[in-house]
């Protein structure tokens, strides 16, 4: 009877070690799909923040088109209005009134 036990417990043991591997693994993926998430959200306002400086320094250098670190913008001038275009969508619209 003795072994018997013994051997429930050393089973009991490692089952509760291998579901505590299994929790410490989902919570690590949880974490690291965060981290992961949270970075790509950074980079992204990075580029946006990026593009925005590049139409700024555009529409203050009154040029029609201005690359830079692999951007470019375009800028249409009207008559009472700026726009600037990246890569085909308007990320700054200015009117006068």
């Amino acid at each position: 009877m003795g072994t018997i036990k013994r051997q429930r417990n050393k089973a009991y043991i490692l089952l509760e070690s291998l579901v505590a591997v299994a929790v410490f693994a989902m919570i690590t993926r949880l974490l690291l799909a965060g981290v992961i998430h949270s970075r790509k959200w950074q980079e992204e306002q990075w580029q946006r923040q990026e593009v925005l400086l590049l139409a700024k320094m555009a529409v203050q250098t009154r040029q029609t088109s201005l690359a830079l670190n692999g951007l470019r913008v375009t800028v249409e001038r009207g008559p009472h209005s700026i726009r600037v275009y990246h890569e085909g969508e308007e990320v700054l619209h200015i009117e006068k009134e």
